[in-house]
């Protein structure tokens, strides 16, 4: 089995509400901004070409538990980790933490391979089955 992509990054001024926390949207945004890494680690314009091409990986389905809040400045390490490779869809685990210790929001994003122009889905192309197969999750616990 692959291992899970890891990143990770400082919160921005940009992110915060006006209680200071991270606002939680931005929280969906960091899980979309992990699949875009997956892509910048294979080669640094893979996913901006894909989008050129006429492909693309919207989001379809989202769902967020939230366990801890970020703040300005807090280090974010998002964990990544394929959870099923469908044929026109990636289901991802995206786990982010706060220090890499202290877990603040899990978040399972479904994303389907689609012709832009049309739009529809369409099989995921083999080099982007490959990227994301390297992190296809092993089995376990939840």
């Amino acid at each position: 089995m692959g291992t899970p992509f890891k990143s990770s990054r400082t919160v921005r001024w940009d992110e915060l509400d006006v209680a200071g926390f991270v606002y939680f949207p931005r929280v969906v945004a960091l899980a979309h901004e992990a699949m875009e890494r997956i892509f910048e680690a294979s080669s640094p314009r893979a996913y901006a070409s894909m989008i050129a091409s006429g492909l693309g990986l919207p989001c379809v389905h989202v769902e967020t538990d939230f366990s801890a809040p970020l703040r300005l400045g807090d280090t974010i390490e998002v964990e990544t980790s394929v959870v099923k490779l469908g044929r026109s869809s990636v289901e991802l685990d995206v786990r982010v933490r706060r220090d890499a210790t202290v877990e603040c929001a899990r978040v399972r994003y479904v994303v389907a391979c689609t012709d832009l122009r049309k739009p529809a889905a369409v099989p995921l192309p083999a080099g982007v089955r490959s990227m994301f197969l390297a992190h296809v999750a092993s089995p376990g616990p939840s």
